[in-house]
C-alpha cells in the first residue's frame, strides 16, 4: 500500500461522522452493533481520544455484549471496508 493510498483512507475516515443510534456490521467478526454513547477519554500526555459504547449482536442471535470501541479505529475500519456503517443521519 502506497503513502498516497494511506492518505486517501485517512481522508475517507475523516469524512465519517458517527452518531448515537448508528448501526455497524463487522464483516470480520460477523457481528452487528448499535452505537450507544460517545465517551471522551482525557489523557494528560497524549491527545484526548473518543470511544464508543457499542451493543454487539452475533448474527441471528438475540444475545448481546456491550463493548468499548475506539472512534478513530472504527472510522478507519469503515474506510477500509471491513466494517459497514449505516448512519441515522443518512437518508
Amino acid at each position: 500500500m502506497s503513502e498516497n493510498d494511506l492518505e486517501l483512507l485517512r481522508a475517507k475516515a475523516e469524512n465519517v461522522t458517527l452518531n448515537v443510534g448508528d448501526i455497524i456490521i463487522d464483516h470480520i467478526a460477523e457481528m452487528r452493533g448499535i452505537l450507544l454513547k460517545r465517551i471522551r477519554h482525557i489523557d494528560m500526555i497524549e491527545d484526548d481520544i473518543f470511544l464508543w459504547d457499542v451493543k454487539l449482536f452475533k448474527n441471528n442471535n438475540s444475545d448481546y455484549t456491550e463493548t468499548i470501541m475506539e472512534e478513530e479505529g472504527l472510522k478507519f475500519s469503515i474506510a477500509i471496508g471491513t466494517v459497514e456503517w449505516h448512519s441515522v443521519e443518512q437518508s
